[in-house]
């Protein structure tokens, strides 16, 4: 399976140490609500994005979100969602995960801003 590799997540992680033991609620709040968002802006490109004929809709339905306190993980889980992501020497790649997660992080990050200030 392929992996999609975030950078700038332990920038992130030392920034939060400090800060998320002082708003436990409003931490899990943003992680929530941006990771539902996440999960929702994934499936939307998977709509643009994946418009042949042969297109059964799998890849969407298999998008979970998988939440703990301060963690939210998107997971699309069809056996074939990396060669969608990145293509193949047959194919171009048409990126879903990934755009979703550059329009997202900048709002998280500003919340967060927001939150710590």
């Amino acid at each position: 399976m392929a992996r999609v590799k975030i950078s700038g997540v332990k920038e992130l992680k030392a920034a939060l140490q400090g800060n998320v033991s002082r708003f436990p609620n409003e931490v899990e709040q943003i992680v929530a609500k941006h990771g539902a968002r996440l999960q929702d802006q994934t499936q939307s490109n998977m709509d643009s994005a994946y418009t042949a004929g042969y297109s059964t809709g799998a890849t969407k339905r298999s998008v979970t979100l998988e939440r703990s306190k301060f963690k939210a993980e998107v997971q699309p889980h069809s056996a074939y969602f990396g060669w969608l992501e990145f293509g193949t020497r047959y194919m171009s790649r048409r990126p879903t995960l990934g755009p979703a997660f550059s329009k997202i992080e900048p709002q998280f990050r500003r919340d967060f801003n927001n939150l710590f200030k």
